[in-house]
Order: structure tokens, then C-alpha cells, then sequence
């Protein structure tokens, strides 16, 4: 492809973003709508189930990068429910299942913030993939997204709370950690959501935009 041809089609990207950001935000009030008719089938809440069960065993395991920073695995079952069940019922399922976790390795005390942490990864899932092809820069906004606000955000503010530091004191350390990890979990998000959806062609064909 030639140099013209390139610099041609980011052009042409370039003057499509506004629509498509129009389109983008203008379907959202439709697929919250859609998504919490998912909590009414027993389809979707024994899919859901499934996921459930996948992101437990995923949240025991997790990949070192070096002694001190580590890639979790679980995330990648909140995106599927986001993904496959859409914002409201993704993001009711995360909930239900951070609180399972708790139950079955709890680790200090119980603490709401955390659970609502889990329940805006499967919102934000939902409303990036819910309905739309995974994308690069749906993976990597989507990550952006949970991972400043609210892995570093909130949960530093959660942490703050709980231990009486201070939320300055906290916030560096958590935002260089999940900057550092945003490229390779948005990565590790694409390659499975694009499979997953793939695989699921049939199925979520008729839920799927262009």
C-alpha cells in the first residue's frame, strides 16, 4: 500500500469518527434496555453462570511479569459478560460474582466499593462491546477507562478509606502499575474477545452491529 493510499484512509477514518461517535452513544440507552432483558432469561443467566465459574478459576491464576507486578487473568470473564450480556446484566453478574469470591476466599473485611469496582468493569465492557465487533480501539479505551478510573481511581479511594492513608500517598504507585499493564491486558482483550466472538459467530450475530 502506498504512502497516498495510507494517508487516504486515515483521512477518510478521520472524517467518519464523528458519526460513528454519534452512532456509538446514541445506541447505549437501546442496549442498557436489551441488556437487562438478558437477567430475564435462562439462557443468558445459565451463560452467565458459566462465565461466573470461569472468571473464579481465572482469579486464581495470573501471569508474573516480574516479582512485583503480575497480569490477572479474571478480567478477561467480566469483558465476556459484558460482551455476550451487555452492560446491565454484565455488570450485575461481576457483581454477583466478586461477592463469591468473597465468600469462598475472603481476605479482611467485607467492603462494598470493591464489589462496585467489579460492577463498573462489566458496565464499561458492556458498553463498548455489547452489540459491536471487538476492536483494537475498543480494547484499548475500554481498558484506559477501568483501568485509570477504576482500578487507580477508585480503588485508591477505597484503600484510603479502609487503611487511613492517604489517597496522594496511594495513587502514584497504582497509576504506574496500571498504565504499565494497559498495553498487555488491552493485548490479551482483544485476542480473546475477537476468538471468543468468532467462535460465538452465530450466536451473536444477530446482537452484533457493524
Amino acid at each position: 500500500m502506498s504512502i497516498q493510499e495510507t494517508i487516504r484512509r486515515a483521512g477518510a477514518s478521520l472524517r467518519a469518527a464523528p458519526e460513528r461517535l454519534r452512532a456509538f452513544f446514541a445506541a447505549q440507552p437501546g442496549n442498557f434496555v436489551q441488556s437487562a432483558k438478558e437477567l430475564k432469561s435462562v439462557r443468558s443467566i445459565a451463560g452467565m453462570a458459566m462465565l461466573l465459574a470461569v472468571s473464579i478459576i481465572l482469579s486464581q491464576f495470573s501471569v508474573a511479569l516480574t516479582p512485583q507486578l503480575k497480569v490477572g487473568l479474571a478480567f478477561l470473564a467480566t469483558a465476556l459478560l459484558g460482551m455476550i450480556y451487555g452492560p446491565v446484566a454484565g455488570g450485575v453478574a461481576a457483581g454477583v460474582g466478586d461477592i463469591i469470591k468473597f465468600i469462598l476466599k475472603p481476605s479482611g473485611a467485607f467492603f462494598f466499593g470493591f464489589t462496585l469496582n467489579a460492577i463498573l468493569g462489566g458496565v464499561f465492557y458492556g458498553i463498548f462491546f455489547y452489540k459491536n465487533k471487538p476492536g483494537v480501539t475498543r480494547s484499548v479505551v475500554s481498558k484506559l477507562l477501568i483501568n485509570l478510573l477504576v482500578n487507580a481511581g477508585l480503588g485508591t479511594l477505597w484503600s484510603s478509606m479502609l487503611y487511613g492513608k492517604g489517597f496522594m500517598a496511594l495513587i502514584g504507585p497504582r497509576l504506574i502499575k496500571n498504565l504499565t499493564l494497559l498495553p498487555i491486558e488491552a493485548l490479551i482483550l482483544f485476542v480473546v474477545t475477537a476468538a471468543v466472538a468468532k467462535a460465538l459467530g452465530r450466536y451473536l450475530k444477530g446482537r452484533t452491529a457493524a
